[in-house]
């Protein structure tokens, strides 16, 4: 299952379809530093969208906050270290 990955960096937001273990590997940080680093080399840049389509996750790396918006992951059951919060949309 493919999500699509928002990266926030101050004003600016980034966005990449990662499959889904990304995400759950990346909110229990076990990603290496190359493979974040290739997420906001290949993440292209886009405007803010007035809401969240299902199955969005916003990211924010300095924080290590993520915002799930309806993306059918049971993140919470995969003992994250990052915040989760859940948005409906």
């Amino acid at each position: 299952m493919q999500i699509s990955l928002y990266v926030e960096e101050n004003e600016r937001l980034k966005m990449l379809r990662v499959p889904h273990v990304v995400a759950k590997d990346l909110v229990r940080d076990r990603l290496s530093e190359s493979e974040i680093g290739r997420i906001h080399r290949l993440a292209s840049p886009v405007r803010r969208p007035q809401a969240f389509k299902s199955g969005s996750i916003l990211v924010n790396f300095s924080q290590k906050t993520a915002r799930c918006y309806d993306a059918k992951l049971n993140l919470p059951a995969d003992e994250p270290t990052w915040t989760l919060i859940s948005s409906l949309s």
